[in-house]
């Protein structure tokens, strides 16, 4: 640390000079990633509040009752009723809340267990070390969703739970929830779905006349979601919520904070201080976009989607993984070899890719930063890389 500060002008040069090499989503070069740019209007409306603390909902509780307000619009959406929930730190904070009350419902198991598919999320890794509970891989079917009748062999007296994705990480699919939902009543399961991605596209698709299969609080069998703001809703990052069916056993799961100078309170989160910064500028932008300008800014990220869908059919070397049914392709070789030569040589063009190695392919996401002609730009380097390769 500085004996003597520096001024504010000399100290934004300065940074801005240290993190002059980071990739910024106006560049359109991040083409692999889940998030986006807020929108000005939001970052102003997050950055007059910062200093509110939602972990204490007694000093600020006309923000906690914004948040309930939310929670309560984020369940229409959802098709649900009689939900309850908070903002999280993102899809990670909100499966772990899942599975530890999956956890809790189920007290008597000693040995827990929970099924999830090959292509769940790492925080289901993370909390497993975290919880002390063994995670079950189910398998993918041809499609690289959660095959069904291996969850039902999978199924035994140790069993808690099941998890179904709504927008998988890699491919962004939608599992069968309501096979799982029916699985999960059948057989006295917690059923979560994490649609921490698909949470805030798929309520629009079917507003917009996609055809969606039932994956939200429709199903039965489903106990809780998680979905985040800061992907496809146009939060501020960190923002993610957790939804749950509300039930008179909930109150005996939660924690509670009897000493804070709000006065004692109970919640699901993790963490105890939460920026209730996020929740404001949230409130902000869905009511500046509205449910016509959320459909709008998925349906031009699903004409991206198709263009690039497209574009790649054109392009001799490449091909498409499987079917997109959000905003999210799977770039994969033609003749199936190792994908991480090419991801090499797109690096070297500036692309941002994710890379799956299991499954060998790349993840393109088409969000609102993505543009027309962005994705242009990477098709016509993607043509000279591959020349390149091909020369080899």
């Amino acid at each position: 640390m500085r004996k003597v500060g520096l001024d504010k002008e000399k100290l934004q040069i300065l940074l801005d000079k240290k993190i002059s090499n980071d990739c910024n989503f106006k560049s359109g070069y991040i083409l692999g990633s889940m998030c986006t740019e807020p929108f000005k209007f939001t970052r102003e409306i997050y950055a007059r509040y910062l200093h509110v603390n939602i972990g204490d909902k007694g000093i600020s509780p006309r923000t906690a009752r914004i948040e309930k307000e939310l929670i309560s619009e984020i369940a229409k959406l959802f098709h649900g009723r009689n939900i309850v929930g908070n903002f999280t730190s993102g899809g990670t904070e909100g499966n772990i809340i899942a599975i530890r009350i999956a956890r809790k419902c189920k007290a008597s198991v000693k040995k827990p267990q929970i099924i999830v598919s090959e292509a769940a999320h790492l925080s289901f890794e993370k909390f497993a070390d975290l919880l002390g509970i063994k995670i079950i891989k189910a398998k993918l079917t041809p499609d690289f969703v959660i095959d069904i009748e291996d969850v039902k062999n999978k199924i035994n007296k140790n069993t808690i739970g099941l998890v179904g994705i709504a927008g998988t990480t890699g491919l962004g699919l939608i599992d069968p929830i309501l096979e799982l939902g029916e699985i999960a009543k059948e057989n006295n399961l917690f059923l979560h779905v994490d649609a921490a991605f698909g949470g805030f596209i798929l309520p629009f698709m079917q507003e917009l006349g996609y055809s969606i299969p039932k994956w939200d609080f429709s199903v039965n069998g489903v106990n809780s979601i998680t979905a985040d703001p800061h992907k496809m809703g146009k939060g501020i990052i960190p923002a993610g919520t957790f939804l749950i069916r509300e039930d008179v056993r909930l109150k005996e799961l939660l924690f509670q904070i009897p000493y804070l100078a709000g006065g004692a309170f109970h919640h699901f989160n993790l963490t105890g201080t939460r920026p209730g910064a996020p929740i404001l500028s949230f409130w902000a932008t869905c009511n500046y976009l509205g449910m016509d300008g959320y459909k709008s800014l998925v349906q031009e990220c699903l004409n991206n989607t198709e263009y690039l869908k497209k574009r790649i059919a054109e392009i001799k070397g490449v091909k498409l993984k499987t079917e997109p049914q959000l905003n999210v392709l799977g770039l994969t070789m033609e003749d199936n070899s190792n994908i991480s030569i090419l991801h090499e040589e797109l690096k070297k063009k500036s692309w941002k890719l994710g890379e799956f190695n299991k499954l060998n392919f790349l993840r393109i996401v088409c969000m609102p930063h993505v543009k027309k002609e962005h994705l242009e730009h990477f098709c016509k380097d993607l043509e000279y890389v591959l020349k390149r390769i091909d020369k080899r």
